[in-house]
């Protein structure tokens, strides 16, 4: 530390303080579940240590000073001794006016807000000339202002690059984002994308000729071509060589149009094959279990358990290259991938190792990467662009923009300041200091216009600029620990064209000054009008609220800011949400983020509207019709789909633009819908979930540690949630109508009767003695018992016979079938007792006893475990094991036996006098509790069966990421989307019309991707033939169906006007819609309603009678039981029908849809939105036609 740093301030204060008053490593408590998922221990442990120096604290430098903090390194320092002006209370969060009047620092300013946001972080300010002994303890140093002259840039930078430091350099001028990153000559990469380990199964190990790379080298040694001769034939002449020499070696012959359409894979694939044109070197040819195994040529992977005819030589391990000879397979090997054939990839030389005897798994391994990089000098006039970022609207701008930084950072070095605000001089003199550039001919020239409009708004910064480089930039030094891969080297990011010098304000020396001087006066009024909804005030919410105070959008008397959100704060928010310190944890989320948004700008409280709801059909009398159809806008900053998409279905009804974004570790994404001109969030862009796991892999065949914990998942909630929740809803709701609810689902009732029985007995003795029994029970249960019948059913030796053909296949226990071992149950076994433990603790729990007292002694849950019998095990008859992983679980009809237990169930429960049950307590599953024996019970059940199946074992903190559906986020990649939301604001704000000027963006901060592309076109529904394929007669049949769209072209934003009075009946109201529509109305329903309930639907009576008299008919001559309860539910159907039918003839419209849906949350309601099935009132439908037409939007009186 230097004489010039100021380390007895408060916030060094603060640290000491916690080190003596924290824990015992001088360290508050701190929840980082969702930073480790995204960066992983490894990482997280480095980063403990990461010394950090930021220099300057405009919008960039606070941004990445505060998302440094959130992150949590060791160390954070920063120097800015420049005054805080008016106009930085519109990009920097932590200074005031009151700084103004002080004549404060920025550093000074900054210094009690930033150092709050993480005790456990070391943070001090720095004062005074900024020298090489400044930057001397520090690991990474970052530069984040306009002000440094370039001199003293490259000073710091080559000391740096001679220490091993990393530097990093970002500023903004105006709608101008620069940033520069050099890592030194030689850094450590030891993940290049933080992407998860893939895992493969072997299926089958070949030793075959090692395959060609390219034609020149089949040409130069199976063609028996030189260097030189290769490298002159050009690539037509290459390949029609290469068909010459498999001519002449192979025999083969190909005509002219075989000649041209052969590809250079398949001569090579040709070639590989034959023994003739083939290479003598061996290697090995691994095919893996699925169509495809995702790794790339140069990737390792780790091989274990692949038993191979001859043994392998004894020795250390080692890594193994392509190539090379491979003494053990169970090795580290570098892979090749097959050209072709995306489950297939190559190794070196096992052909010492004999044949293939079966088994075998594969595990990606990351190897260190080593990269060296250039200096700032050596870049300044022969930059490295980021070969990854990608703006499709400003494609090739890179090289423009850099010549344009350059001159206005030339400038100021001669000058000693910035160029002056649309000063043409200054811009004039830029615009000559390019041209003088010797080098920039080789970049493409200098662009005068472009020089001149970065000159005229060098000295303007905008919060989304701010935003978005604070993510990039902390990001970008988190990969000083070796995980990610840096920039490489510069990036330059623009929206110069949102800047018009004819627009541009001058200053009136208040806080949204920056705005007002390059977007105009007339911006900053409309954004200080806005009204609008934030919906969520989590990680994204609090990025928007800092956006929305520093550009003081809804600001003023006559501006809304709606925000909500109806979650409270927890430990774990504190890493990413900015917004939140400890003392707001078990508070509101909208109440704290919006108060200490409100510090960051008083304004806000005069257009501030406060929510606490969540926002979902039952809280509509809040956020009502009215209340939506007067938003200018909509931002979402939500992270569940089902929320997402309530919204979105707002948006659409009240044709409102909305905001959408989304983050997943270091990935972010960004889109805007905008009514008619682009897709709704729906239709363009709803996040895909994954395939999931397939029901036989998870319940008998796991192959991954994976597996494993959702098995437990699932298990936890058939132990602990569904069996309590059964008795609590029989006793709550009383047997007639708990039975009346159980009868609806006929296909599960015997499962629910039966369970619901258990706990009727097990909840009559509470005791701790019964939660050791039940956790014993489910021991042998899981571990042993379900293991051993699944070996009874299929030995070891069992063989995979094809049902239909009886074609033998091979070994059953192959690929990602593992046989498996069970468990004996051991008091003795800690392991187990691990589980035992466990369990009883949870139905303590689920019993009510720890309400009473503590949960129990584990040395007492071993004494009584000790003292039950373990039974033997018997094997299970008539074991149904579904193998297929693609099969379709079959509905079996209920059997005879399972009727007369349902019937016999039933009258036992009629039987209970649900008075006299006494309540219980459903555990619901919680993963932020360490207490409550959750996640360590998922941990134990997890390793259990991991054993059984001789897989990894799996921490505790993986389990409860995985089993309480944890998110990885972190606060870099939230800001940075936010950043560029908020710049597709300022579009809307500009009242942009052209949809072309609007942008979609997708990055990912870890290995430096920035996908920014026009959106897509709306998703018109056009007149169609769609073709689909339907089982029929045990054949598979393709379908052509003609879909006749009335209007063309229309899209989800488009409506139907209908207007009715409420109390109209159904028959004239059908009437009416058909008559205005010249349609024929089948079905009329509440638009995206998936009760299956329709307000009409025609139905043909006379059909209907012949089928309750047929049903009647049955009822009365059937004999066995369930087939007259078959006929009894066909004439229940029947009557319901004819009964609907009578009901909408008499019916009012209002009745019925209240009768359908229940009635309105919003009571000032005066519309509802329909969907409809309609034919054409001149003929019906073929069974292969239909029409579609836009959802109704139904006026009422």
């Amino acid at each position: 530390r230097t004489a010039n740093c100021e380390e007895k301030g408060a916030s060094a204060m603060s640290a000491m303080q916690v080190e003596k008053e924290g824990k015992p490593d001088g360290k508050l408590k701190e929840d980082l579940s969702r930073q480790e998922g995204a960066y992983g221990s490894k990482m997280i442990g480095k980063l403990k240590k990461m010394k950090c120096a930021v220099f300057g604290l405009r919008g960039a430098g606070i941004e990445v000073a505060k998302n440094l903090m959130l992150a949590g390194p060791h160390t954070v320092m920063v120097h800015d001794d420049e005054k805080v002006t008016i106009a930085d209370c519109g990009t920097n969060f932590y200074v005031s006016p009151e700084d103004v009047k002080e004549s404060k620092t920025r550093a000074k300013a900054c210094e009690a807000a930033l150092s709050e946001i993480n005790p456990n972080t070391y943070f001090r300010i720095h004062s005074g000339d900024i020298t090489a002994e400044c930057v001397e303890e520090f690991d990474v140093v970052v530069f984040a202002d306009q002000v440094t002259p370039l001199a003293k840039l490259y000073e710091i930078n080559e000391y740096c690059r001679g220490k091993g430091k990393d530097f990093i350099y970002v500023t903004i001028h105006g709608m101008l984002l620069s940033i520069f990153s050099d890592f030194g000559p030689k850094h450590e990469i030891f993940d290049t994308n933080g992407e998860a380990e893939r895992s493969v199964v072997i299926d089958k190990v070949e030793i075959v000729p090692e395959p060609y790379t390219n034609v020149g080298e089949f040409l130069k040694l199976c063609g028996g071509k030189g260097d030189e001769e290769v490298k002159k034939l050009s690539y037509k002449d290459k390949k029609l060589t290469a068909i010459e020499v498999l001519t002449a070696k192979m025999g083969i012959t190909m005509d002219e149009k075989r000649q041209k359409s052969i590809t250079v894979t398949e001569i090579l694939e040709l070639a590989g094959s034959n023994a003739k044109t083939c290479k003598e070197k061996k290697c090995g040819k691994i095919t893996v279990v699925g169509q495809r195994h995702l790794l790339h040529s140069g990737d390792h992977v780790k091989f274990e358990e692949i038993e191979m005819s001859k043994k392998a030589s004894e020795g250390k391990s080692k890594v193994f290259k392509i190539g090379e000879t491979v003494s053990d397979i169970n090795s580290t090997c570098e892979i090749k991938t097959h050209r072709t054939n995306s489950s297939v990839f190559y190794i070196g030389d096992i052909s010492g190792l004999g044949e293939y005897k079966g088994g075998g798994i594969g595990t990606q391994v990351k190897m260190p990467v080593y990269k060296s990089y250039k200096s700032m000098r050596e870049t300044f006039s022969a930059p490295q662009m980021e070969p990854a970022f990608a703006d499709m609207s400003h494609f090739g701008d890179g090289p423009k923009a850099h010549i344009a930084w350059a001159a206005v950072q030339t400038f100021f070095q001669e000058n000693k300041r910035l160029p002056g605000h649309c000063d043409k001089k200054d811009a004039e003199t830029c615009v000559e200091i390019a041209k003088k550039f010797g080098w920039a001919d080789a970049l493409g020239g200098v662009d005068e216009s472009f020089v001149t409009k970065v000159a005229m708004f060098a000295g303007t910064e905008t919060n989304a600029f701010a935003a978005l480089a604070g993510g990039i930039v902390a990001q970008e030094a988190m990969k000083q620990t070796g995980k990610y891969s840096p920039m490489d080297q510069w990036m330059h990011f623009h929206a110069l064209q949102l800047l018009d010098e004819e627009k541009a304000g001058k200053p009136k020396g208040d806080r949204y000054d920056h705005y007002r001087c390059m977007f105009g006066d007339t911006f900053v009024k409309a954004a200080r009008k806005a009204k609008f909804f934030l919906v969520g005030c989590g990680a994204l919410g609090c990025e928007f609220l800092k956006n929305i105070a520093m550009t003081g959008l809804g600001c003023s008397e006559e501006g809304e800011v709606h925000i909500t959100d109806d979650d409270v704060i927890e430990l774990s928010n504190l890493s990413r949400q900015f917004l939140f310190r400890r003392r707001h944890v078990g508070k509101l989320k909208s109440e704290s983020a919006s108060g200490s948004a409100m510090e960051m700008n008083p304004d806000l409280k005069k257009g501030l509207k406060l929510h606490t709801s969540r926002v979902e059909p039952k809280t509509e009398s809040e956020f009502s019709d009215r209340f939506w159809g007067g938003l200018d806008f909509v931002v979402n900053a939500l992270d569940n789909l089902k929320a997402r998409n309530y919204v979105d279905t707002k948006c659409a009804i009240f044709q409102k633009p909305l905001f959408e974004s989304g983050t997943l570790g270091t990935q972010a994404n960004q889109t805007v819908h905008i009514p008619h001109k682009t897709p709704s969030y729906q239709e363009g862009s709803p996040p895909g979930e994954g395939q999931g796991i397939a029901m036989c892999t998870m319940t008998h065949f796991p192959y991954e540690p994976l597996h494993c914990i959702e098995w437990s998942r699932v298990m936890f909630g058939q132990l602990f949630e569904d069996g309590p929740s059964a008795y609590e809803d029989l006793r709550k709701s009383g047997a007639e109508k708990y039975l009346e609810k159980t009868g609806r689902n006929k296909s599960e009732e015997h499962g629910i009767l039966k369970k619901t029985l258990k706990w009727i007995k097990i909840a009559s003795d509470p005791t701790l003695t019964q939660c050791v029994k039940l956790a014993m029970e489910y021991f042998i249960h899981f571990f042993r018992d379900d293991v051993k019948d699944l070996i009874h059913a299929f030995p070891e030796d069992a063989r995979n016979v094809d049902s239909k053909t009886k074609e033998d296949k091979g070994p059953f226990w192959h690929g990602r079938r593992r046989f498996p071992r069970a468990h004996e149950c051991d008091t003795k076994n800690p392991d187990h007792m691990e589980f035992i433990y466990r369990t009883s603790c949870i139905f303590a729990d689920v019993f009510g006893l720890t309400k009473k007292e503590n949960y129990p002694d584990k040395v007492k849950v071993t004494e009584i475990a000790a003292g039950l019998p373990i039974p033997k095990w018997e094997p299970k008859k008539d074991l149904d094991v579904q193998v297929d992983e693609n099969a379709q679980a079959e509905k079996k009809a209920i059997s005879t036996e399972e009727y007369d237990e349902i019937q016999s169930m039933r009258a036992e429960i009629k039987a209970i006098d649900v008075s006299k049950m006494v309540p219980i307590f459903p555990a619901d599953f919680e993963k932020d509790d360490d207490t409550n024996h959750h996640v360590d019970w998922i941990t134990s059940s997890t390793n259990l069966r991991a054993w059984t199946r001789k897989l990894k074992q799996s921490t505790r903190q993986h389990c409860r990421m995985i089993a309480g559906r944890i998110i990885a986020a972190i606060a870099t990649a939230t800001a940075a989307i936010t950043g560029l939301v908020f710049l597709e604001v300022y579009k809307l704000l500009m009242k942009t019309d052209d949809i072309n000027e609007y942008r979609w963006s997708t990055i990912n901060l870890a290995t430096n991707v920035f996908a920014i592309e026009l959106p897509p076109d709306p998703a018109y529904k056009r007149t169609r033939t769609e073709k689909s394929t339907v089982e029929e007669d045990d054949e598979i049949k393709k379908v052509e169906t003609k879909i006749t769209c009335i209007p063309e072209k229309f899209t989800s934003y488009d409506f139907v006007e209908f207007k009715t009075d409420g109390n109209v009946l159904l028959p004239a109201l059908v009437e009416a819609f058909e008559k205005q529509q010249g349609v024929k109305l089948t079905l009329l329903a509440e638009k995206g309603n998936n009760k299956g309930k329709a307000i009409y639907q025609t139905i043909n009576e006379g059909v209907w009678q012949m089928q309750k008299k047929m049903a009647e008919r049955m009822v009365k001559i059937m004999r066995n039981p369930m087939q007259k309860q078959e006929a009894q539910a066909r004439l229940d159907s029947a009557n319901a029908f004819l009964e609907q039918a009578k009901k909408q003839k008499e019916a009012k419209f209002l009745d019925a849809y209240v009768e359908a849906y229940g009635p309105f949350t919003d009571p000032k309601r005066n519309f509802v939105v329909l969907e409809a099935k309609v034919e054409p009132a001149d003929r019906e439908l073929d069974g292969n036609e239909r029409i579609e037409i836009p959802a109704i939007k139904c006026y009422f009186n």
